[in-house]
């Protein structure tokens, strides 16, 4: 067996940063050393997964980058250190995450690469472990899907989309792909390559987890998870069919979608009563987590961000009366985000993905769900429309748009199917709805604006006191995020995004 010693503080924390000299830093209370799965089944819960108490950038903070989010001014001084840490991001600035531009900040690259590698770990120990040889190849799936997730998140931070260019060289971010420690700074691999790596781990993973299905519960990654990530991967990549057939083989087995009339939305409530990622409405979850909604001055009283009127203005007519009368006809137009019942109507529209109306919980549930396989496949037959003219692709396309769209919309009014044949007018609405249901949700906005073309967007960011204003536009090279000078500095290899 590899004489491997693993540290535990808490549940086996574990630190990296690529280009540091050992890629595995120890901070150690305790000394363990593994011999059971089970040991390596903790490891991997524990330092794998994201954690809940953790600076979860990926899922919270990078729709401040999108046009889903607007300034709303800094109308109270309290939260002003907030409104400076954000300014950098809100204006794409070059220097967001240097000391020049508001302070050191190398969380978008540290966290994610602090989960590759206790999946790495996990990989490299699994053989030496004792226990069912089953259960090892699950934990071995649940691993490369996990670490796949990861490096599909870094890719699509810093590194071009994958239909820019020519992906084979494009600069992506470093694969590190074992847990040994050794002396040596990483160049970045390309985009290609980052994105093959993905691929085959997401396969195998898929393979493994079929194979040895235990079934968990949905805080756990499965194959389902797996193949949902594989639509989504071929989503990006444009590869149509894939992403259509796993998509369909997720839909096969959980074709299930949250009705949100039955989460009683016309009063303040928890969040546990209404989110589509509550323990207690599975309907559509395959895979969820808990996390800490970084932008969380945007719930107090005079947020400086919030969420943009472009966006809200998709789900149609929503006030107080409204609300309360139960005639919201798109019902995501006021579930989605906590409205300020409590100083009025209209008032403050806080920008808190899936969470309740009122109350002061900061918790986020996100994940993967069905309602995103219906959408992707939806826009897998909607492109082969586009290109071939099949209108059996737009029948099908359109019957997943209204599968989706009737479990959204308020059943007190009979729900009207969309009936869009002209292809360039089905795909605007399909983005549109898209935008709709994965609001909040993940990074799918920003990935989703990369690949359908990287559109120049607008940020104003003012002061409500002074009355300043700074207009920023995002063109298509501030689409790719720049890397932290201490990261660069730590690794010269590592090229700087221009």
């Amino acid at each position: 067996m590899k004489s491997i010693v693993l540290t535990l503080v808490g549940s086996f924390m574990l630190w990296m940063l690529v280009g540091c000299d050992g890629f595995l830093d120890e901070y150690s209370i305790t000394e363990v050393r593994p011999t059971e799965l089970t040991d390596i089944e903790q490891l991997l819960l524990g330092d794998a997964y994201l954690d809940a108490g953790q600076k979860e950038v990926q899922y919270n903070i990078m729709d401040i980058f999108t046009d889903d989010i607007k300034c709303n001014g800094l109308g109270n001084e309290g939260f002003r250190t907030y409104f400076e840490s954000m300014r950098w991001r809100f204006l794409w600035d070059a220097d967001m995450f240097n000391n020049a531009g508001g302070g050191y900040d190398a969380a978008f690259w540290e966290l994610p690469y602090n989960k590759i590698l206790g999946c790495n770990i996990v990989l490299d120990c699994l053989d030496d472990m004792t226990g069912e040889a089953s259960l090892r190849e699950n934990l071995r799936g649940e691993a490369l899907t996990l670490r796949s997730m990861y490096y599909l998140m870094l890719v699509n931070m810093y590194g071009m989309p994958y239909n820019e260019g020519d992906p084979s060289l494009n600069p992506g971010v470093p694969l590190k792909l074992t847990m040994e420690v050794r002396d040596e700074r990483f160049p970045r691999n390309s985009v290609a390559e980052v994105y093959g790596q993905i691929e085959q781990d997401l396969l195998r993973g898929n393979r493994l987890l079929t194979e040895n299905d235990y079934n968990r519960n949905f805080l756990r990654i499965g194959h389902l998870a797996a193949k949902a990530l594989l639509s989504r991967v071929y989503l990006y990549m444009e590869d149509w069919d894939r992403a259509i057939a796993y998509a369909d083989s997720v839909l096969q087995v959980k074709p299930n979608l949250l009705d949100l009339n039955t989460v009683g939305w016309g009063t303040p409530r928890s969040p546990e009563s209404l989110s589509v990622y509550a323990t207690g409405t599975p309907d559509e979850v395959i895979w969820m987590r808990e996390g800490y909604r970084e932008l969380g001055d945007m719930q107090a009283s005079d947020p400086c961000y919030m969420v943009s009127d472009e966006l809200l203005d998709l789900y149609g007519s929503c006030n107080q009366t409204m609300v309360q009368q139960k005639t919201i006809r798109d019902i995501r137009g006021c579930l989605y985000f906590a409205w300020n019942f409590k100083m009025g109507f209209p008032s403050v529209t806080y920008y808190r993905s899936f969470l309740s109306i009122g109350g002061s919980d900061n918790g986020v549930y996100q994940g993967i769900r069905t309602a995103e396989m219906y959408l992707n496949r939806a826009e897998g037959y909607i492109r082969k429309y586009m290109a071939g003219g099949d209108a059996s692709y737009c029948r099908k396309a359109l019957d997943d748009l209204n599968e989706l769209r009737r479990h959204r919309f308020n059943n007190q009014y009979t729900y009207e199917e969309v009936n869009i044949t002209d292809p360039d007018d089905l795909f605007e609405f399909y983005q549109e709805e898209r935008r709709r249901e994965l609001a909040g949700d993940w990074m799918h906005r920003w990935c989703d604006l990369r690949r359908y073309g990287m559109p120049e967007i607008s940020h104003t960011l003012f002061e409500t006191a002074s009355g300043n204003k700074t207009e920023a536009t995002l063109q298509k090279n501030r689409y790719v995020l720049p890397i932290a000078e201490e990261v660069i500095r730590l690794n010269p290899r590592l090229e700087q995004n221009k």
